[in-house]
């Protein structure tokens, strides 16, 4: 009987633990965007913040000089960002871009910003649900002819946000993604 109620117990703990491993499971959110790494092209990128809700609670806590801030941080359950720094091959990062542009249209998120200029492909992603935005994907190759400016930036923002305080939530966390 002792086997039998270990087991119970020990198959209970399990399925609870794996339980909510899958409720904090980022990727299971609906503002996610799945970005590969992009190492295997251009080596560790130049900057990677990784900031999940635990993060970014108490990044919401220090920040309480500005309890407008704060409060905008605290709806937030993921902030990801990585750089790269591209050699002369600009290829993979403009692939990359393609693919998920095309993953994430086809899941319903909204194109709201395509730039496609010499020396840059700029890409702005909303997912929006029951009129809340619930996800922002940027994406940027800047391949301009300045061998120290070319770089690949994709930065996904997971959870509730406030179009109007974009800004302001990236500033306090000091990403700037310059949304004017």
């Amino acid at each position: 009987m002792k086997k039998i109620l270990s087991a119970v117990i020990f198959f209970s703990s399990s399925l609870f633990i794996s339980s909510l491993a899958f409720a904090n499971d980022i990727t299971q959110e609906r503002g996610y965007v799945d970005f590969a790494s992009l190492d295997s092209a251009y080596g560790e990128p130049k900057v990677m913040v990784n900031l999940n809700k635990t993060m970014l609670g108490f990044i919401s806590k220090i920040n309480m000089s500005d309890p407008e801030a704060s409060e905008l941080i605290k709806k937030l359950k993921a902030v990801r960002v990585q750089i790269y720094n591209m050699t002369d091959n600009d290829q993979p990062a403009l692939d990359l871009i393609a693919k998920v542009s095309k993953d994430i249209q086809n899941k319903n998120w909204l194109p709201i910003v395509s730039v496609n200029e010499k020396g840059e492909k700029v890409r702005i992603f909303t997912k929006i649900t029951d009129d809340v935005m619930d996800g922002l994907m940027v994406m940027v190759v800047n391949n301009s002819d300045s061998r120290e400016a070319r770089e690949a930036v994709f930065i996904n923002i997971v959870g509730e946000i406030d179009p109007a305080q974009i800004n302001k939530v990236t500033k306090s966390l000091n990403i700037d993604i310059d949304l004017k």
